[in-house]
């Protein structure tokens, strides 16, 4: 099967600082692949790569075929690719419904002369927009707080709330940049289950990063591991628990 997500040979340096190095990876369609390393090895700098908030100093990225390395944020989300971030992004002052309604401007065809004399077919979009928001917040259970301010929601809320506005930018790959951060191990294990739904239910692929090793080992089918910004071992998640190299480099050795 051809590659929905196509990276070779990605590398990013500040200046004299090598922060990705030679970073290559094929995640077909419907895939669920993890990311993970310790603090400072590279993780949010290639998922900053892939959607256009660092050009890639060497390598090539293409997402179904386009080549991604020039192009704007908002361009590579248009063409399927949506992020969440590892410090949770909500416009705070902004209803929960808001916040998912945002999502949808990017798919968004009317122009300003629509606009400015409110046609019927901005008023038939914006309905559109308002009913598919919501059967978004029900994935949570957050429709009956789309009146509420985003700050006011509780962390765990605010950490969904931000996955169902990447998910109303109708992506075909979603990068999760560590979802279960200040989660309980309640919220984390629902969280599981709702990767996988979201998944089968919009027929996505999925690319992670988490430190959370029960979400990564329990819902991955292979894995990356990154330290010092090179990839030091792939596989799935039982040839990664075993690997001599991930246990010294990150898991740490298994307690006696």
């Amino acid at each position: 099967m051809k590659a929905l997500l196509d990276i070779t040979s990605l590398t990013m340096r500040f200046r004299g600082l090598v922060a990705v190095s030679n970073f290559n990876l094929a995640l077909k369609k419907n895939e669920l692949v993890g990311l993970i390393g310790p603090n400072g090895a590279g993780k949010t700098t290639i998922f900053n790569m892939l959607t256009g908030v660092y050009r890639p100093t060497e390598g090539q990225i293409h997402l179904n075929g386009h080549p991604l390395n020039d192009l704007k944020p908002h361009d590579i989300t248009r063409l399927g690719m949506a992020r969440t971030f590892q410090n949770i992004r909500l416009f705070k002052d902004l209803s929960v419904l808001d916040n998912v309604r945002l999502g949808h401007h990017i798919h968004f065809t009317y122009g300003l002369f629509s606009t400015a004399l409110q046609t019927q077919h901005l008023h038939q979009e914006e309905l559109e927009t308002q009913a598919h928001s919501l059967e978004l917040l029900k994935i949570f259970d957050l429709d009956t707080y789309q009146d509420l301010k985003a700050k006011n929601l509780p962390y765990g809320a605010q950490r969904k709330l931000e996955i169902l506005r990447a998910l109303a930018t109708k992506p075909k790959i979603l990068l999760l940049d560590e979802p279960a951060a200040g989660l309980n191990r309640k919220e984390t294990e629902e969280l599981m289950h709702t990767i996988q739904k979201l998944r089968k239910e919009f027929d996505l692929t999925i690319l992670l990063i988490e430190h959370d090793m029960k979400l990564v080992m329990g819902i991955c089918e292979r894995i990356l591991v990154l330290d010092h910004g090179e990839t030091i071992a792939q596989g799935t998640p039982k040839e990664i628990q075993s690997s001599p190299i991930v246990i010294k480099a990150y898991l740490g050795e298994p307690q006696a």
